[in-house]
């Protein structure tokens, strides 16, 4: 089942502030992000949080990497889904989804590890889950991050395999390259016929450096509160300006992914 802290109050998770349109003016979407350990997945999926909140959408996160639980740390609401494996939090991923998503209408993002990323491909298999939702009226998107090793692209193929219906973005993240390498750290992977043509069928996003990320952590700001002003941990200006900076393109970049999705 899932642990939801009492301190916490998940029904809120995501609650667009303002007067901007409410979650029943959108179609309910599910961000579930893959990838192999330690390439910023969980830094992606706090960022499509923020993303779907700017779009006016009430979001529900789901950290499920009980592992590292990286989510948790990142936004203040998000909920961590137990299990005694895999398996069983893919479950109870189901129960929230059929919950909060299907029930409540709510959109979502699932931040996956520790072998859950392998059973969530398994479970969208099983019986074309992406179709399924997209039935019920549910859009789901796919995000899978990359680093410059050869072994991120598997996670590609076989996410793009097994979430049939689904949209798919490819999230090449810069912060997790070798030294000032940039964009030309992935030269090896896009001169790979196999991986090229998978990009091909997906929305690839270039993820630039959030150069502050370790005092960031370290101060315990969180992005989301940032970008909407609720922030009330003491910054430098200079660190202030280069995040806001940093969530502004990012934010563009996957806004134009989910919105412009061929």
């Amino acid at each position: 089942m899932t642990n939801k802290n009492p301190t916490k109050k998940p029904a809120r998770a995501g609650q667009p502030s303002g007067d901007g349109p409410t979650n029943s003016e959108h179609q309910p979407t599910i961000v579930w992000v893959f990838g192999k350990g330690g390439v910023g997945k969980s830094q992606v999926a706090e960022a499509a949080f923020i993303t779907l909140q700017s779009l006016g959408h009430e979001v529900h996160a789901l950290d499920a990497d009980v592992s590292n639980s990286s989510l948790t740390r990142k936004v203040s609401d998000a909920v961590l889904v137990e299990g005694g494996n895999a398996a069983e939090i893919v479950e109870n991923i189901e129960q929230e989804i059929v919950r909060e998503v299907l029930g409540n209408h709510k959109s979502m993002v699932v931040d996956t590890g520790n072998g859950s990323d392998n059973s969530s491909r398994r479970w969208f298999e099983s019986q074309h889950m992406a179709q399924i939702l997209a039935a019920n009226g549910v859009k789901v998107i796919a995000v899978t991050v990359v680093d410059s090793s050869p072994d991120s692209a598997s996670h590609v193929l076989e996410t793009m395999d097994a979430l049939v219906g689904a949209n798919h973005i490819v999230v090449m993240n810069l912060g997790h390259v070798p030294g000032e390498m940039g964009e030309k750290a992935f030269g090896p992977l896009l001169a790979d016929d196999e991986f090229s043509s998978y990009l091909q069928k997906a929305c690839v996003i270039t993820l630039p450096r959030l150069i502050d990320v370790v005092a960031l952590d370290a101060s315990g700001a969180r992005l989301h509160r940032i970008k909407d002003g609720t922030n009330t941990i003491q910054l430098s200006p200079f660190v202030q300006a280069r995040t806001q900076s940093w969530l502004t393109e990012v934010v563009n970049k996957i806004t134009q992914a989910i919105t412009n999705h061929h």
